[in-house]
This record gives C-alpha cells, structure tokens and sequence, in this order.
C-alpha cells in the first residue's frame, strides 16, 4: 500500500472516530426536563434543611420521592457525557429516595439528612450527563471591572 494511499485511510478513519466522538455528545447540552424539575425541588429542600425547617420539608418530600423515582427510571439521556456514571447516581437517587418512608411521621433529623443529600446527587447527574446547572435565581457570574488607574 502506498505511503499516499495509506495517509488518505487513516484521514478516513480519524474523521470517522470524531464523528463517533461529536455523537457521544462531546459538547452536546442534554435536555433533561424531570431532571430540572427534580433539581428545582432539591434547591428548595437545600435551603430548608439550612433553615432546620422541618414543616416545609415534610410538605415537600412526597414531590421529592416521585421526582426522584421518575428520574431514576427513566433511560440515560442520550449524547450524556458520562452515561456509566449516569447510571451509578440513578441507583444512588432511588436508595435515597426509598429511604423517605412516611415524612409526615418520619424523625425529623432523618428527613432533613435524606432530603439534603438530594442536591447533591441531583448537581452530580447534571454535571454527568451534559445538562448545565443554573437555578432561576441566581443570575450570570457578572465580568470584574477593569481596574482604573489613579
């Protein structure tokens, strides 16, 4: 095989690999509605469990548990950047999620530990899977202002 002829192959086959790379989802943002809705929710406990307001928090549970259930059977996004870990916090939010057994009745300490570790997995998955973590409140990071000479 000639030197010119081996040299157009291996272009062939690098264009190819990075087609199979840019489909993996590179950079490709990942749409994950029932993921936002349930980080939406864990923002709120986030902040709750800071307040130590349990009241709040046993209001809020069941919505937690069935958001979190949701998202963690539904199938790994595609185009996610990290799909294997996408799949390992799946299985760590339905542990999670099944420890809320009844919150109107469950110790208060319990809940507040359960419902905090939410946000966390919740910030992991997002990360893993490509989608951008920003809440509604919180506005972009503002550019420092130039520096004025004296």
């Amino acid at each position: 095989m000639s030197f010119r002829r081996l040299s157009c192959v291996a272009l062939v086959a690098l264009a190819q690999v990075s087609v199979c790379v840019s489909a993996r989802g590179g950079d490709a943002v990942v749409s994950w509605p029932s993921l936002k809705k349930l980080d939406d929710l864990a923002e709120k406990c986030e902040a709750w469990c800071d307040q130590k307001d349990v009241a709040d928090l046993r209001g809020i549970a069941p919505a937690v548990k069935a958001a979190a259930v949701t998202v963690a059977g539904e199938a790994v996004p595609a185009h996610a950047r990290r799909p294997d870990d996408v799949k390992v916090l799946q299985g760590d939010l339905k542990s999670l999620s099944d420890s809320i057994a009844n919150p109107a009745t469950q110790n208060g300490d319990e809940l507040t530990a359960i419902l905090a570790g939410v946000h966390p997995i919740v910030e992991k998955l997002m990360e893993s899977s490509g989608m951008p973590h920003v809440h509604e409140n919180e506005a972009p990071a503002a550019k420092p202002a130039k520096a004025v000479k004296p």
